[in-house]
């Protein structure tokens, strides 16, 4: 079940309002649930904030997906770069992570149990669509990156040296394979912390460290398939590889 790094990174890059309230349609189900008008206008407003926070937050985002693309596409960058750079990332995450946790909480106890309760079920048919089409997509993409591993079959002459890029850019694929599965299975018709609107901030951070373990799988595997491009290969082959990758990325996400 691959959608490419483009599409990965953005989970690793943007976050979006629903990102720790993970509610397919919570905005659609607050207003056609919750009967009370002044309760549900106040719950709007404090739910329109969060949006707010959130593309501040991708603005910032889009800028070091910017950044992001020129390192990685550099092979004079090492190693070290691209750590600093994830994890200045992450340290920008963790304070939006942070923040949107907050507004669940604020925004959650104002909805009432039943209420609750009839956004959840809304949501379902909604989540069982979205499935859906992860499934097709998933059946579309048996030959990820292929172009790519043509390309570097083509391109790179030494066995030694495919066999390793090669290795290296499956490793990718695998956990980007890994992650997806992860992420499209975490909704609160399944996660009971996700399902408890009385869920404490512990227990969310708890399940924000659990996923971020996927992330930082997926982080590294991004950052050494670069590295092993680069160690074998020519200045004007990586380039080649990489611009390919890209495309390729792109096509997939």
């Amino acid at each position: 079940m691959i959608v490419g790094i483009v599409a990965l990174l953005t989970v690793l890059f943007f976050g979006g309002p629903n990102e720790m309230f993970y509610v397919d349609d919570i905005e659609k189900g607050i207003k056609k649930n919750i009967e009370e008008k002044e309760r549900k206008k106040e719950i709007l407003a404090d739910f329109k904030f969060t949006k707010s926070i959130s593309k501040e937050y991708e603005k910032e985002r889009k800028k070091g997906f910017k950044e992001f693309k020129a390192l990685y596409n550099n092979n004079k960058t090492t190693k070290n770069q691209l750590e600093s750079f994830f994890n200045s990332l992450q340290k920008n995450r963790g304070e939006y992570q942070n923040k949107m946790i907050d507004q669940r909480i604020l925004i959650f106890e104002k909805i009432e149990s039943q209420e609750w309760h009839n956004i959840i079920e809304s949501s379902i048919t909604v989540l069982e669509k979205r499935t859906e089409k992860i499934e097709k997509k998933a059946l579309k993409s048996k030959e990820s990156y292929r172009k790519t591993q043509v390309k570097i079959e083509s391109v790179i002459v030494n066995n030694t040296q495919k066999e390793s890029i090669l290795k290296g850019l499956e490793s990718f694929i695998n956990t980007s394979d890994d992650l997806e599965k992860t992420l499209s299975s975490i909704n609160a018709s399944e996660n009971k912390i996700l399902a408890d609107k009385n869920s404490s901030k512990e227990d969310l951070l708890e399940l924000i460290s659990n996923d971020s373990a996927k992330r930082n799988a997926y982080k590294n595997s991004i950052i050494n398939f670069h590295l092993i491009v680069k160690e074998n290969s020519s200045d004007e082959v990586f380039i080649n590889i990489m611009k390919t990758f890209f495309k390729e990325s792109e096509i997939n996400a």
